[in-house]
């Protein structure tokens, strides 16, 4: 409990943070009263055609009417409404409330409900295997509101990419419509689109399959990537801000437990709850910053639209080419002709995929610079034997002869002796070093699917030597990939254009250091490093003991993490999968084995809660 000493103290410091906030020109609110959450007042539920889920698994797109209570600036009517793609077992209940199990899960940054496509149906399909009939209900975040589909739609119904391709970079019209590039001030709206306006639509979606709270332990909560860092939230998060009552409390809806993928579901990484007047102190300063940025958001800064470097234009140039891929996968490859090379894309362009460092400058080898088919030029993009950093899946290597990438580190470095198992394996397993480019611009190169590189073999790429990949590094089948990230063929995007940079910042505050005004939600916290120093407990920890499974991929760089000790206690690694894996992977392996991230989150959603 905080002494008078303590309120005294922080009370000296609050008016500090404030008269510099006055002269910096930070405004000051005054309180708001408690925003009390709603429920959805329309339901539209519209099928979804797709061949590839077979008959067993049906597959709809569900749009409820709920205009956000957090949401108060003028925004477009499609932002009052919350969507998400609804899998289920064709033999199973048809009403929700009768599922064994529910899965809802939040898709990582800059990604929509369609980036969960490929492991949604495997999971329903491995639970009924079981005889138990579960939903998977991949969430689309509220802020997809603001995207044009209108290119997109037009393309898939006449099968040609170049309609969308003259339409969101031509300046082409469809039905006397024309795509227009929005600007942070056009999208300025999405600078109140936080964590708690997420959360709580997240509340809402749950509330609306599960009416019944007593229904709510065969409830789960899960994410990839971003997705799997709000986990945490969601569970402590108290959504009526009264503690006497817990079951709008985020671990009772979320009352089966939590499934976290490539990320953490953390609620107090400091470990701060319980230290009193620290907690009081950090919450309270951190607050006054909070309130800055959030000006700032709220006034031109709110999305990643920027004058170098626009997300919306990136996120569509890699759809033009799944869509590409999707409609002719053999053919070559045109993206560098028909996507301009303007300062909204080619910043980020370079940066992910030089071949050495001199490409910063002169952009000579990225994917636009060779003859590749329109697969090859996805898996370009996203294969980790081509792209950079963290955007990454093993969906197999080229169909012609390759060079090494000496950017941003060389391949080999890791073979290099003492140093290499030791240090320069590091930013190996961050995606760096074992990158390639075909050799030959002139020679039209392919794709080997995931199931078609080189046999496993114990001489494999984290040695340096031996062929470039082989089949246990690669997991994910590049066509299914390709209809994945395709948007025309779905009512939901496989990215999200216009991510609110307030949903980031939240949650770097919410676990960190402003815990104040919505986000004194997050009320039930636990575990921490301080917990961990001074009590011996769980570094990381969901509330109230709830059940948890955290799976990480094992060539991803999340797991160096553990080079810190930060690893959840009970993780689990998938092997030779990479960031994106743990949500493509395809349902046949090469090993024989049932494909890992599925099977493991369908025995845990089927286990009765003890």
């Amino acid at each position: 409990m905080t002494t008078r000493k303590g309120h005294w103290l922080i009370g000296a410091i609050v008016v500090a943070l404030l008269s510099s906030s006055v002269l910096v020109g930070t405004p000051v609110e005054a309180t708001a009263a408690p925003i009390v959450p709603g429920v959805p007042d329309q339901e539209v539920v519209t099928p979804v055609t797709d061949p590839a889920l077979g008959d067993d698994v049906e597959q709809t797109y569900v749009r409820l009417h709920y205009p956000s209570p957090f949401s108060t600036t003028n925004h477009p009517e499609a932002c009052d409404w919350i969507s998400y793609l609804r899998y289920r077992s064709t033999k199973g209940p048809k009403d929700s409330a009768k599922a064994d199990a529910i899965l809802t899960m939040q898709p990582g940054l800059y990604s929509g409900a369609a980036n969960l496509n490929a492991q949604a149906p495997q999971v329903v399909r491995k639970a009924a295997a079981q005889g138990k009939y579960v939903e998977y209900l991949s969430i689309d975040r509220r802020a997809n509101c603001a995207e044009d589909r209108t290119g997109w739609a037009a393309a898939e119904e006449v099968g040609d990419y170049h309609v969308a391709a003259n339409y969101y970079f031509g300046d082409a019209e469809i039905d006397g419509k024309k795509y227009r590039y929005q600007t942070p001030q056009d999208l300025a709206f999405l600078g109140e689109y936080g964590l708690a306006l997420t959360l709580d639509d997240w509340r809402a979606v749950i509330e609306h399959a599960l009416p019944n709270e007593a229904d709510r332990t065969r409830s789960f909560c899960g994410g990839h990537s971003l997705g799997a860092f709000l986990v945490g939230p969601m569970m402590a998060w108290d959504f009526d801000g009264k503690r006497e009552t817990e079951a709008d409390a985020g671990f009772n809806l979320c009352g089966g437990g939590s499934v976290p993928l490539d990320g953490f579901a953390m609620t107090d990484p400091a470990g701060l709850e319980g230290t009193g007047l620290l907690d009081e102190f950090v919450s309270t300063a951190g607050g006054f910053v909070r309130k800055g940025v959030d000006y700032l958001l709220a006034n031109g800064l709110g999305v990643g639209q920027l004058p170098v470097i626009a997300a919306s234009e990136v996120m569509n140039t890699y759809q033009l080419a799944a869509m590409a891929a999707a409609q002719d996968p053999t053919g070559e490859s045109d993206l560098g002709r028909i996507v301009p090379a303007d300062l909204r894309t080619e910043p980020w362009m370079r940066l992910f995929y030089g071949r050495d460092y001199l490409d910063l400058f002169t952009g000579s080898n990225l994917p636009r610079d060779f003859r590749i088919t329109n697969t090859a030029a996805l898996a370009m993009f996203f294969d980790q034997n081509s792209a950079e950093y963290v955007l990454q899946t093993g969906m197999g290597f080229y169909d012609c002869p390759v060079q090494g990438k000496t950017y941003p580190i060389p391949n080999g470095l890791a073979s290099v002796p003492i140093l290499g198992p030791t240090i320069f394996v590091i930013p190996q397993r961050v995606g760096f070093g074992q990158n390639y480019t075909p050799a030959d611009k002139s020679a039209l190169c392919g794709w080997r699917n995931y199931d078609a590189v080189a046999e496993s073999s114990i001489d494999g790429p984290d040695l340096g030597h031996g062929p470039p990949t082989d089949q246990d590094h690669e997991v994910t089948d590049v066509q299914q990939f390709a209809r994945a990230m395709n948007p025309g063929g779905q009512p939901t995007d496989f990215f999200e254009l216009y991510t609110p940079i307030k949903l980031i910042t939240d949650m770097i505050f919410a676990l960190g250091v402003g815990r104040d005004g919505d986000l004194e939600h997050l009320e039930y916290r636990s575990g921490g490093v301080l917990d961990f120093l001074l009590h011996l407990g769980r570094w990381q920890s969901t509330p109230a003991g709830a059940r948890n499974l955290t799976l990480l991929s094992g060539d991803s760089p999340v797991q160096n993490a553990g080079l810190g000790g930060l690893l959840p206690y009970n993780a689990k690694f998938l092997p030779g999968y990479r960031h994106y894996d743990v949500v493509t992977a395809a349902e046949k392996q090469n090993n024989g084995v049932p494909e890992l991230a599925s099977s493991y989150i369908a025995g845990f959603i089927t286990k009765p809660v003890s």
